[in-house]
């Protein structure tokens, strides 16, 4: 091909990427961290990375909570910086929970992990029968794909009612040690159960934020609220109980 035709063919491809650009992912500065905002139904953007904390133990902060709650998300999970506990948000509203005794400040708290979107509404499932965790995310994707959600792309969930079997934590201090795969992320405090009341906030990723918004290999991220809204934990491991009802966005 001659060198003008390849010129040629180069800012075609260019002008086409720009063209596009409301479709694809951008980095944008915001204070002194980075946003990763995805152009899809959702306005899913997400803070910091899983990997990042299980392989080099980042906790630093990545964005400061009173930023995050002026954007106005409907839902939200992640940890604290300094892995100090964690951070969901439900129906718009933030809850926090800290690992040990919180610090006699929170204003300043700030995440390092968080993955947040925004709805207009949701639409409710009911849970017919039990289901066990490691049929959760296809549960979720299977009602997602029935009910006009797209389940390759990213998109926010809630429970209300039962869950369980299930295994939770809160962070609660760094390990100041070594990391990587097989190795704590940090020191937490673990509760577990056959079967637990409350809400759960979560996020079903899509394929490119594995390892982002949620540990490497799993597409959900979740996070247990009490009932009265003042505690949460994340869910390292969670069923469903019948009588249940899984939230998923109305589609867009």
């Amino acid at each position: 091909m001659r060198g003008t035709d390849m010129a040629g063919l180069a800012l075609f491809v260019v002008a086409a990427v720009v063209a596009a650009g409301p479709a694809l992912p951008q980095m944008q500065p915001m204070g002194n961290t980075v946003t990763r905002a995805l152009h899809q139904p959702y306005s899913v953007e997400t803070f910091g990375a899983f990997r990042s904390i299980m392989m080099g133990g980042d906790f630093s902060a990545k964005v400061p909570l009173a930023d995050v709650m002026a954007r106005h998300p409907t839902a939200g999970v992640g940890a604290l910086a300094g892995a100090v506990g964690e951070i969901t948000i439900f129906d718009g509203k933030l809850i926090v929970n800290y690992g040990y005794a919180p610090p006699a400040d929170t204003s300043s708290a700030s995440a390092a992990l968080l993955a947040m979107a925004s709805v207009d509404g949701w639409q409710s499932v009911p849970v017919a029968n039990d289901v066990a965790p490691e049929d959760i995310e296809s549960f979720i994707s299977i009602a997602a794909k029935t009910h006009g959600i797209d389940p390759t792309v990213s998109f926010p969930f809630e429970v209300r009612g039962n869950i369980g079997p299930y295994v939770m934590h809160v962070n609660a201090a760094p390990t100041n040690g070594e990391h990587g795969m097989g190795l704590p992320m940090a020191v937490t405090i673990q509760d577990k159960g056959d079967r637990l009341d409350g809400l759960v906030a979560g996020l079903y990723a899509s394929l490119d934020l594995m390892g982002i918004a949620t540990h490497g290999g799993e597409r959900t991220h979740a996070h247990w609220v009490s009932l009265d809204m003042a505690k949460t934990a994340h869910l390292d491991r969670w069923g469903l109980k019948a009588g249940a009802f899984l939230l998923l966005p109305k589609p867009p």
